[in-house]
């Protein structure tokens, strides 16, 4: 059962109390290191790092609507460096989804005992372009606390993120050891800390690290309001779907390898994937080995798998520069499959058919 709890902000910064939380969380912990996104000071650049001393919190910030990268990926690789040692990461849902599925693979070893993963809400992301623009006249300050303002009133405010994040499944981390809260949240005045369970809880000395429990009606108000937003999304992706089928791009076989055949075959959207793990190297972006036993239906079986996985971070689209929209059209095919396979991807408990 969760354990919610709340953080008071103080002078209406919500970034500077979460700071202070994991630095405190870094001393209670004895954390050897965390992993999340960093603002690069005098730039519109933010890094998802592996950070060595507590001092360099300063620039942490979860809340930047931006990602140049999708880090599920690199988080595993960052615990798989660090096994034996006490450590951290923060991700987005989609990079948790993805983080999550990453974990199942039985090629991944994963140290559950000596690994905190802390989620946070996100309502969406700028693409790296917008984001840019947005920092040259606003600055990455005024552009977290405005997004975190349209956080807590359910994202009323239109506000020009990428396709994913428009059409994103859902707002809030699931499987996250602690969540941090901040969908339908009053964030000029507090943040939610929502912890897996009691046990969770005890470990990490949550109680002595936050302020007061969080209120039922706090709880309930961030779930409604998460709820709320998964249902506007989903309007708009069914909204999507139906527009372009109109258009006759997705809905017959001929319009849709059309949209494939502008390709380039670079690779740059596999390399950005990060539940690729080179199921198609040889078979994508180089020339094909004609010397492979593999036969063309246990490729078909790797793609609708691989599909299926999608944790809808949208960064395939985000490098592609030959314009194909890979968002919709992976997030047309990967609902498709998963209502075939009734799976949910990035649910921690549900394993995948074909494990």
């Amino acid at each position: 059962m969760n354990v919610n709890r709340v953080l008071e902000v103080h002078e209406g910064v919500p970034v500077r109390r979460l700071r202070e939380f994991m630095g405190t969380l870094w001393r209670e912990a004895n954390l050897n290191a965390v992993m999340a996104p960093f603002e690069k000071p005098a730039s519109s650049f933010v890094i998802f790092k592996e950070c060595n001393n507590p001092v360099e919190l300063e620039q942490l910030n979860p809340f930047i609507p931006v990602m140049h990268a999708n880090a599920a990926l690199s988080a595993i690789d960052f615990i798989g460096k660090r096994e034996g040692q006490r450590v951290a990461i923060i991700l987005r849902p989609c990079e948790l989804r993805a983080f999550t599925e990453l974990k199942k693979r039985p090629s991944v070893q994963f140290d559950v005992d000596s690994t905190i993963i802390i989620g946070v809400d996100c309502l969406g992301t700028f693409s790296r372009e917008d984001f840019s623009s947005l920092v040259e006249v606003e600055g990455i300050e005024y552009i977290t606390a405005d997004v975190l303002r349209n956080a807590a009133e359910g994202g009323l405010r239109p506000q020009h993120f990428r396709t994913a994040c428009q059409i994103c499944d859902w707002s809030g981390p699931k499987g996250a050891d602690i969540t941090i809260g901040t969908i339908g949240v009053n964030s000029d005045q507090f943040l939610l800390v929502i912890v897996k369970d009691e046990n969770t809880e005890d470990q990490l000395k949550v109680t002595a690290l936050t302020d007061d429990k969080a209120s039922e009606y706090q709880v309930s108000h961030r779930e409604i309001v998460v709820g709320a937003i998964a249902d506007t999304r989903a309007d708009m992706r069914e909204h999507l779907f139906s527009e372009v089928n109109g258009m006759g791009r997705f809905d017959e076989l001929g319009s849709f390898l059309a949209w494939m055949a502008n390709c380039s075959l670079c690779g740059r959207c596999l390399s950005a994937c990060p539940l690729y793990r080179g199921e198609f190297k040889g078979k994508f972006g180089q020339v094909l080995d004609t010397s492979s036993d593999r036969h063309v239906l246990s490729e078909l079986v790797n793609l609708g798998r691989w599909i299926a996985l999608c944790s809808g971070c949208g960064m395939c689209e985000q490098s592609c520069d030959r314009n194909v929209p890979l968002t919709l059209l992976l997030s047309s095919l990967s609902h498709r499959i998963r209502r075939e396979l009734n799976y949910s991807p990035g649910d921690p408990i549900q394993q995948a058919p074909w494990l």
